[in-house]
């Protein structure tokens, strides 16, 4: 890496399009600005003529690899928005990024889509419950009651299907529509009034109104009974999405 190079990918980072960039760039650049801060180092005269050019060049070099990462950054951040709301494939340049800028990416799309699920989904679609990012919990029973066997099963995430304390289902499950809930809930309770509670902080577990044990943490999106729901949202620990 030396100057005339790291003046051509600014150039070419000035661009829209997000350009290829070698696996060891950033370390090249490392080097590159240890190298010139040696140099000056073993200069006596720090005024001189060659002291000051190397600072200059120093200087420059520092402020080229700033903008090129900001330059990157926006355009990851602009793709991971379009992609968010886009029915494409979102592999438009994704070969193009370091893997640290790929992790950047995907972080930022996974932001837009959890706040687009809590906040735009409710509005446009407030028929449906989704979570993308979080669990949702079902409470106590059996999944073979509940019609969520084998559909909601993955390879990597096997759902118990006996009898015992409450079941999460995975992130990786499809979206669960609210028709399908009430199933779940159980004959049992069937004239009792549930809603849909988000926790917004860790709850110890708790016995609810419907002889079921549940622990919760910040973000599950939950059936409750509604008093027990009422309870939450009073002392600022849920927010009712919608009554079933």
């Amino acid at each position: 890496m030396d100057r005339t190079e790291l003046k051509e990918i600014l150039r070419s980072e000035s661009s829209s399009s997000l350009k290829s960039l070698g696996s060891d760039f950033y370390e090249s650049v490392a080097k590159y600005i240890r190298e010139l801060e040696d140099e000056i180092r073993l200069i006596s005269n720090p005024r001189s003529v060659e002291s000051r050019m190397l600072e200059d060049e120093l200087q420059s070099a520092i402020t080229d690899i700033e903008v090129i990462f900001l330059r990157r950054i926006k355009k990851i951040a602009t793709r991971a928005t379009s992609n968010a709301f886009s029915k494409k494939s979102p592999n438009q340049d994704m070969d193009k990024l370091l893997p640290a800028e790929k992790r950047i990416y995907d972080s930022v799309l996974s932001a837009i889509n959890s706040a687009r699920g809590e906040l735009l989904e409710p509005i446009l679609n407030p028929e449906t419950v989704t979570s993308p990012q979080k669990s949702v919990y079902l409470g106590e029973g059996t999944l073979k009651n509940s019609g969520l066997q084998e559909p909601y099963r993955t390879e990597t995430d096997k759902l118990d299907t006996q009898e015992g304390p409450g079941r999460m289902v995975s992130e990786t499950t499809p979206e669960i529509s609210m028709e399908n809930i009430p199933d779940v809930i159980g004959k049992s309770n069937i004239n009792e009034e549930f809603v849909v509670v988000r926790i917004l902080k860790d709850l110890p577990t708790f016995k609810a109104l419907d002889n079921r044990n549940y622990a919760l943490s910040a973000e599950d999106v939950v059936v409750l009974p509604t008093l027990n729901a009422q309870g939450l949202v009073k002392r600022n620990v849920a927010h009712i999405i919608t009554k079933l």
